[in-house]
């Protein structure tokens, strides 16, 4: 690993230091704290969010191969938070290697009128982990990893270092994943698999690339592309030795996802992935 070449790009960010928090309860006062501090960072321009941000050479030389280790990472984003782009492009970054599987779910809590990519079962998702992994309160831009640990997802230098971790501490089951000519998947899973009895296994359907112009707030104007953006989730219920699956594939997903989780956890334990090559 390169740790001067990172620190050189990590460097060059403009870490600007906040991000938009949500809450109740007992996390109102760190809510309102947290996006006073968002409110008085200065606007940021697009060449700032989106061109500052050339990551994929660090990326493949920090993480290698991991012996094939696949890392599952969740970005919970918006179109309407500031730094969002900015995680938005790290993410599309990583998510295109290898080892990766990446999947962006955007919530619905904190978002734009027009082109919306919103759904409300991210929304569900992100304030799960909240309430059971991370006893926090909402915020964008996410990046949850193997559902077991997150990190603000602009930045860069702490999304690699923990990305690192994920692949060096914790291993996720491989997932065979087939996709059928008559839009099935079959999943299969190796024999001494050791999935706890209270799991899930979840089918999560990304879209082709969203080539988008923001239409209001303070990204207004900005074009971002999106990759792996969840538009279909599926609860399949326990994980079975073969397992056929029916995720109703539309033609504009790309692929699909499917993990086993640990309902009481929350940590990813086994994941595959298969595109769809129309």
């Amino acid at each position: 690993m390169n740790l001067n070449r990172l620190l050189i790009f990590s460097l060059i960010l403009p870490f600007l230091g906040g991000f938009m928090y949500f809450g109740t309860g007992s996390a109102v006062k760190s809510a309102k704290a947290a996006q006073s501090v968002s409110e008085s960072a200065p606007e940021s321009t697009s060449e700032s969010i989106i061109e500052a941000v050339p990551v994929v050479d660090v990326i493949e030389e920090t993480l290698g191969d991991h012996d094939g280790n696949v890392v599952v990472l969740e970005l919970f984003s918006s179109q309407a938070c500031v730094f969002c782009p900015r995680a938005d492009r790290i993410f599309a970054d990583i998510a295109s290697q290898d080892n990766v599987i990446g999947l962006a779910c955007h919530v619905d809590y904190f978002d734009v009128r027009n082109g919306s990519l919103a759904q409300e079962f991210c929304t569900a998702r992100q304030q799960w982990y909240m309430d059971h992994v991370f006893n926090s309160p909402l915020y964008t831009p996410q990046l949850v990893m193997n559902g077991r640990t997150d990190v603000v997802g602009y930045r860069l230098e702490q999304v690699v270092e923990q990305l690192q971790k994920e692949h060096r501490d914790h291993v996720n089951v491989p997932l065979d994943v087939i996709y059928e000519a008559d839009g099935t998947l079959v999943v299969t899973a190796p024999d001494d698999a050791p999935f706890p009895a209270d799991h899930t296994v979840w089918v999560m359907l990304y879209d082709d690339v969203h080539d988008l112009v923001i239409a209001q707030g303070r990204n207004k104007g900005q074009r971002v592309r999106y990759h792996r953006i969840v538009s279909a989730v599926k609860d399949a219920g326990r994980f079975e030795k073969p397992m056929s699956l029916d995720p109703d594939v539309k033609p504009g997903h790309a692929g699909a996802a499917v993990l086993v989780q640990d309902r009481v956890t929350g940590h990813i334990l086994a994941a595959g992935r298969i595109s769809f090559n129309r």
